[in-house]
């Protein structure tokens, strides 16, 4: 009798890897027939399986064929389920010059401005999901607000600076939105209010989030414990994130299954009680039912999803006395949560998340040689070979997405991970002695203890020499070659066949050249005008040292302005950047405000006043100018002071301004380039 395969241990497998296969399709075919047509197709061929299988032999014998339709039923499903999960095109008519009602799903305030999520409900349009800004805020509004506005929808597009992440494509894929629109606030109406259990639970979770605000913790606790226990990690400071990530401990940043993890443990040792009663199986209940109103109450994000669904699986083997098998489980969180929202394969919270359960549950063994008799050494070890084996599995995805590889991350986890279930014990405490309207200073020095701690081990490993590499870019195609390679590397450690290694390590050498194929192709030299919403930053580089300048005179935060454009600095082998202010000189060109020459273009950014000192009689020869946020002047007095090629226009400035300067530009037949519909103005040698 043949030996069972591996892989035929996990029957659900059979069904999730065509299922994905769908949902890619989907991506590059959007087309609901060929699905349709794919699922008669493997209708067809389980009914011709069937009828030409009449004896027991015979069907025995086709056993092993039943896969084909099997698998062609699951990819037209994955296909159908990201077509009808996919949001709908809206024509010209329907999303503008209308007036349309929404429900407020999700919103978040900054210093002067809303963003809000909003569920389309007119009854003539496909349910849809539509992301609205305005200029103020509303403090009193909440999730569950019906709002009216004039519609004036745009599709979602990305800034078209080079090396930016997708985010048209992260907000379609992950969020479900293709359009857009900004608002003066006076122009969105809230007529009413209608919750639903989401939107409930927004609100539940927005009112927790300002108590613990109002707390004495200090404010990085504070925002630690909200993206903890609340899900809302979007209040993390960009340098605070930007050190765990360097660390490799950016799992702790957000809600993962790491949490929930630990959230069950602390109820399960809560309720052990009812094991002295018999209860066992309704402690199991009563653990899983608690996960499961945390996973509803911060919000259903996968990886709480995927956390929830597994230890669904688990317990529920142990109540029905069935063998229960941890991929198994992880191969159905996956299904759970494609099936439901299939764009989910696309999140890079998705993909790390089952990457890293699933390096762990495959490679994360204690030897039998490393084993000790003191438990605790034990304990340090398999944390150890843990966090080994996540950062291998997850360093080239982490590269592509972030930029940064951690090399320290096993030092980080252990000083972390053995304090992290003692914080989430503590801080699941402060947050009801809060919820409550108590105070208890005691309780409120020990998890900002515990924070500070927790946040000095990270900086102790990022001052480690070489702890962590920035600036690496791995492409697309570097990530699909490093995957193939671990799989090989997987058949290796399993069969023992030295063949797999061998190619293996030829798939990382290809990888390897191609890489360095595509950084021998990269300009060396270059002069970019970023498309920003805030500003209008400028960058100069040269043989990897970059000069940035912000002629608007807006406050640079480096740390948020090496984040944002972290694609761009690895792309281009960036490794020094330096903030102008004052007169520089710069390799090949110079920079005295509000003029510039760079690459051989000579640039004049207008917008405070000071380009106005100039006369027509002293008209200087310009190749392009740059009109900045702060510009309130014409074209026309622009073409009276200098002579120049190119008008170079804001991604910042405000529409109030931008229409009449562009009608203007129109009238003058002066050549423009507006960044905020062009993309960044780019110039490389």
């Amino acid at each position: 009798m043949a030996t069972p395969s591996y892989l035929s241990k996990i029957p659900v497998l059979r069904i999730l890897l065509p299922f994905v296969l769908g949902i890619l399709l989907h991506r590059m075919w959007h087309c609901w027939w060929a699905a349709a047509a794919l699922a008669l197709l493997s209708i067809a061929i389980y009914t011709t399986m069937v009828v030409a299988s009449r004896s027991p032999a015979e069907r025995l014998k086709m056993r092993s064929r039943y896969i084909i339709p099997v698998a062609l039923l699951a990819v037209s499903l994955g296909w159908l389920a990201a077509i009808l999960h996919c949001p709908p095109r809206l024509d010209e008519s329907q999303r503008t010059g209308r007036s349309l009602c929404g429900r407020v799903v999700n919103l978040n305030f900054t210093d002067f401005s809303m963003r809000l999520t909003v569920d389309v409900l007119d009854n003539d349009l496909a349910p849809c999901r539509v992301l609205l800004s305005t200029q103020g805020c509303d403090y009193t509004m909440n999730a569950g607000d019906l709002v009216t506005w004039e519609a004036a929808l745009d599709e979602v597009r990305n800034s078209g600076n080079p090396g930016e992440m997708d985010y048209a494509g992260y907000l379609l894929h992950s969020h479900g939105i293709r359009y857009e629109q900004h608002l003066k606030l006076k122009q969105l109406h809230p007529v009413g209010h209608s919750p639903t259990l989401f939107t409930r639970m927004a609100s539940l979770r927005r009112q927790l989030q300002q108590q613990v605000f109002n707390t004495s913790l200090s404010a990085r606790a504070q925002r630690f414990v909200v993206a903890l226990l609340l899900g809302n990690s979007r209040l993390i400071e960009p340098t605070t994130r930007q050190e765990f990530s360097a660390a490799g401990v950016a799992h702790v940043l957000a809600l993962s299954g790491l949490h929930v993890g630990f959230i069950a443990l602390i109820i399960w040792l809560l309720l052990f009680p009812l094991d002295y009663l018999g209860l066992k199986k309704l402690r199991l209940l009563l653990t899983l039912a608690a996960i499961v109103l945390f996973a509803v109450f911060t919000g259903l994000s996968p990886s709480v999803v995927r956390a929830a669904v597994m230890i669904g699986f688990v317990f529920a083997a142990f109540i029905f006395n069935r063998r229960a098998l941890s991929l198994n489980a992880l191969a159905m969180a996956a299904l759970v949560i494609l099936l439901f929202t299939p764009s989910a394969l696309y999140s890079v919270g998705f993909q790390l998340s089952f990457i890293t359960v699933l390096a762990i549950l495959l490679f994360a063994r204690l030897p039998e040689g490393l084993k000790s008799r003191y438990r605790w050494v034990n304990a340090i070890t398999s944390t150890a070979i843990t966090s080994l084996v996540a950062m291998l599995a997850t360093i080239a995805l982490s590269a592509h997405y972030f930029h940064t590889i951690s090399l320290m991350s096993v030092l980080s986890n252990l000083l972390i991970l053995p304090v992290m279930p003692v914080f989430m014990v503590l801080a699941a405490l402060f947050l009801l002695v809060t919820a409550a309207g108590l105070s208890w200073p005691l309780l409120d020095r020990a998890v900002d203890t515990i924070y500070h701690y927790i946040h000095w081990a990270t900086q102790v490993v990022n001052h480690i020499p070489l702890s962590h590499i920035n600036g690496v870019e791995v492409s697309t195609v570097g990530v699909v070659i490093y995957f193939i390679a671990l799989a090989l590397f997987m058949l290796w450690f399993y069969r023992g066949n030295h063949r797999y290694l061998l190619c293996a390590i030829l798939a990382l050498a290809v990888m390897w050249s191609h890489s360095s194929f595509l950084d021998h192709h990269i300009p060396k030299q270059g002069l970019v005008v970023f498309n920003s919403f805030t500003s209008t930053p400028i960058m100069y580089y040269h043989n990897g040292k970059a000069f940035v300048w912000t002629p608007d005179d807006e406050e640079t935060d480096s740390a948020t302005f090496c984040q944002y454009y972290a694609g761009f600095l690895a792309r281009y082998n960036i490794h020094e950047l330096h903030f102008i202010v004052n007169d520089s000189t710069v390799e090949g060109g110079f920079i005295k405000p509000p003029y510039a020459h760079l690459m051989g273009q000579r640039l004049l950014a207008v917008g405070h006043g000071k380009w106005r000192n100039m006369t027509t009689a002293q008209r200087l020869e310009l190749d392009a100018i740059i009109v900045t946020k702060r510009f309130h002047g014409t074209a026309t007095k622009l073409r009276e002071l200098y002579r120049f090629d190119t008008l170079i226009i804001s991604g910042a400035m405000h529409c109030s301004t931008l229409d009449p300067l562009l009608r203007e530009c129109d009238s003058l037949n002066i050549s423009c380039h507006n960044l905020s519909k062009q993309g960044a103005f780019l110039l490389e040698h």
